[in-house]
């Protein structure tokens, strides 16, 4: 790698950039060639900071995947990687200008590449790449959002990852956290197209009965669902004097059905005392208080007899150790009665 960087130190910094990553391409080939797994050693990354980033060589890079798209996966590993030093800001601003150019003209391979980032990147710095991406297309030009839409089709795997980053970004603690209009309606779409998004449960419960994790492994603490639903009952209680009875009622309506299935599949962990307790301050929903005063049939289970949710009956292990919620409220103002509407479909209606 010395004689390369020779080399590259007597060009202008376009065609050396350029240079490493013809360079990069030939080395991971060759590696390929001899070892499934290749190994991203100091040399190549400290390239690509030197005169990709401008930044003085410092520390090397990870080792990953296989075949000819893995070269490309590595190459753009090795240049987009946080490692924790100040190339990380010039990093992060490249990559927002590659994956907004990349969604703008339906590159498959840079999306594909960039859903493999997000899947394995600390959320902080996935966070970034959302907001880049949701400036370009849901602020900057009225309208844009519908290229964004577009590519779910092209890389449904993209989409799904960046929903993901999406949902860490918007936590809505504040105006500038809540999720304008248009990404909503975007999200909402793609979920009715391909609805493998919501389906992800389901695939849990199969991994965790296979380890024999099935109803002793929480993968939703109980603890995130408390801020969620203290949000919708806020809210409600906004909503309640504009006539959004309706509004309310569906919003209710999708939280029991996602609780029943984070339940049913082994995700969500919790009492039933516990959950009772919690959803007690929200307005009254019939398909809600269906979810919370009994056990639902579910798939005949090998372990478990059908429609016993041991981890609903009987606390996971380790549960006794965590604190009980407090059973007292403050009082909550009168909401209205709603009837529950069985097989109600799930449009968006925004409250204008």
């Amino acid at each position: 790698m010395s004689d390369i960087r020779h080399s590259l130190l007597r060009r202008d910094a376009l065609s050396a950039a350029k240079e490493v990553l013809y360079h990069l391409d030939i080395y991971f080939s060759s590696q390929l060639q001899s070892a499934p797994l290749p190994i991203v050693d100091k040399g190549p990354v400290e390239l690509l900071e030197e005169f990709v980033f401008q930044v003085p060589k410092e520390r090397g890079a990870q080792p990953k995947e296989q075949t000819k798209d893995s070269v490309r996966q590595i190459i753009f590993s090795s240049l987009f990687s946080p490692q924790g030093n100040k190339a990380d800001d010039s990093r992060m601003s490249l990559l927002g200008k590659l994956v907004s150019m990349a969604v703008a003209v339906c590159r498959i391979p840079v999306l594909e590449c960039a859903a493999s980032w997000l899947q394995r990147t600390p959320v902080v710095y996935c966070v970034r790449l959302a907001r880049a991406l949701v400036d370009d297309y849901c602020c900057l030009v009225p309208g844009s959002v519908q290229t964004l839409k577009q590519i779910l089709s092209a890389s449904p795997r993209f989409c799904c990852q960046f929903i993901t980053s999406v949902t860490a970004l918007y936590d809505l603690s504040s105006d500038d956290l809540i999720p304008p209009l248009d990404l909503l309606e975007m999200i909402v779409s793609w979920i009715f197209e391909d609805p493998s998004v919501l389906q992800v449960l389901m695939v849990v419960q199969v991994h965790l009965t296979e380890k024999n994790l099935y109803g002793r492994l929480g993968l939703i603490l109980f603890d995130h669902m408390v801020p969620l639903v203290e949000e919708i009952n806020r809210l409600a209680d906004e909503l309640n004097p504009l006539n959004a009875s309706q509004e309310i009622e569906l919003s209710l309506d999708r939280l029991a059905q996602a609780l029943q299935v984070a339940m049913a599949s082994g995700a969500l962990l919790c009492t039933r005392d516990d959950l009772r307790t919690l959803c007690s301050r929200l307005p009254h929903n019939n398909l809600l208080q269906l979810v919370i005063s009994g056990p639902v049939q579910q798939t005949p289970h090998a372990a478990l007899p059908p429609g016993f949710y041991p981890h609903i009956h009987t606390p996971p292990l380790g549960y006794g150790a965590v604190p009980a919620h407090p059973a007292a409220h403050p009082a909550l103002p009168t909401h209205p009665g709603h009837t529950f509407i069985s097989g109600m479909t799930f449009p968006f209606r925004p409250i204008r």
